[in-house]
């Protein structure tokens, strides 16, 4: 008998388990199923299960993908996750290592009632890929579990950042958003005034499954796009604001997402410090601090110590430039102490998913740099005071030094 229970939700999300219960009828005690497991058309585990529960002479086995999609899916340590990229250039991709595509291939063992050895029960039951799929996107305490605000028109985007997001004419922002369906990008220009200015389409791959796509939503990022369909001159000085949708062109364009709306601002870059960061859906997001940025280094090491080098013989007896004690183990990292500006609660709810992320960088001129945000607290929410968020900025890389 082939599959008894599939996952409840389909996209399921990576943060709950992902269980299929199978069974198999013997006349002979069967002693364990045997799972191989793949994501993405690659063999990930080979694992045996005995039966959790028997009835009549039909076994039931259960096995739970979560742990083997957590494991081949982003963050993955010294990778940087495909739906960040190249600043200041024109970005558009399809996100493997944010989803995941299930197979099993399962077969039973019963108990030779002559040997008592395992014996091949004869019976294989399958789950194909291109069934079953899971993402990245985590799921909180009384959130509804399934992804449906995800795969159900008009989709949300992979973000819970501000709908409209302040963002200046120099910045970057990778997006990501549902793909399924998707084979057009469009973006739309507007005035001061709400007036629309340009309206373009780029063209992408249809998106045949869950996988994400990340676009580079940025101006500079924008800037120099090639467009299927209209044009979009995003440098134009009269320009505003701009949107970015998803759809799908039926000889009109259709769209299928949510409109993200992006408000240009003026630039304090010397006193503001950039942070892209995987959020909690699992796409990217950036955040500027702009009340403060302190640049540091900090150093740390070791003493050591040795004998001076004394010789009776020699007038001075010693060196003056002998050393009694002297560094050892020296190392030493930039940091950034920052401040943001007054926010509500809702950017507070989402600025926290900065503070906890395992995957953070700077923007510079150099391209993403690395970084980790100390461990910190945040105010969400203040009914009585304006609130901000002050935090630790760290390079990911220590500086390199002459050594002993």
């Amino acid at each position: 008998m082939p599959l008894v229970t599939a996952p409840i939700y389909n996209p399921a999300s990576m943060s709950q388990p992902i269980e299929f219960i199978f069974s198999a009828a013997s006349a002979n005690p069967i002693l364990y199923a045997n799972a191989q497991l793949f994501t993405d058309g690659v063999a990930q585990a080979d694992i045996q299960k005995i039966p959790f529960q028997e009835i009549a002479g039909t076994y039931f086995f259960r096995f739970d993908m979560k742990r083997v999609c957590e494991i081949t899916s982003a963050p993955i340590a010294q990778s940087l996750t495909s739906c960040f990229s190249t600043l200041d250039a024109n970005y558009v991709s399809y996100n493997p290592d944010l989803h995941s595509s299930i197979a099993l291939v399962v077969t039973y063992f019963y108990e030779d009632p002559t040997t008592g050895k395992p014996v091949n029960l004869g019976i294989t039951d399958t789950i194909p890929f291109g069934t079953y799929e899971a993402l990245t996107t985590q799921r909180q305490i009384g959130e509804a579990l399934d992804l449906n605000e995800f795969t159900v028109a008009l989709r949300r985007f992979y973000t819970n950042q501000p709908n409209a997001y302040d963002i200046t004419t120099t910045e970057n922002i990778f997006t990501t958003l549902p793909a399924f369906n998707v084979d057009r990008i469009q973006v739309t220009t507007y005035d001061s005034a709400g007036v629309l200015i340009d309206q373009g389409q780029i063209s992408v791959a249809i998106g045949t499954d869950q996988t994400p796509l990340t676009i580079g939503a940025g101006v500079p990022q924008l800037d120099g796009t090639t467009y299927v369909v209209g044009a979009v001159n995003i440098l134009n000085p009269n320009v505003a604001s701009y949107t970015i949708q998803g759809g799908q062109f039926l000889g009109f364009f259709v769209g299928l997402t949510e409109i993200r709306t992006y408000n240009i601002v003026p630039n304090c870059s010397k006193r503001s410090l950039r942070v892209h960061f995987l959020n909690r859906l699992g796409g990217a997001d950036a955040f500027t601090f702009t009340a403060a940025k302190v640049r540091k280094e900090a150093s740390t090491s070791g003493l050591s110590k040795k004998p001076l080098n004394w010789d009776y013989t020699a007038s001075p007896p010693l060196n003056v430039y002998d050393k009694g004690s002297f560094k050892i183990d020296i190392k030493a990292g930039e940091f950034y102490e920052v401040e943001s500006s007054f926010y509500g609660e809702a950017k507070g709810s989402w600025l926290a998913e900065l503070l906890s992320s395992p995957e953070t960088y700077i923007e510079t001129t150099q391209g993403l740099k690395a970084c980790t945000v100390d461990d910190t607290e945040i105010t969400i929410s203040d009914i009585d005071n304006l609130i901000t968020v002050k935090a630790v900025v760290r390079l990911a890389v220590d500086k390199f030094i002459q050594r002993y």
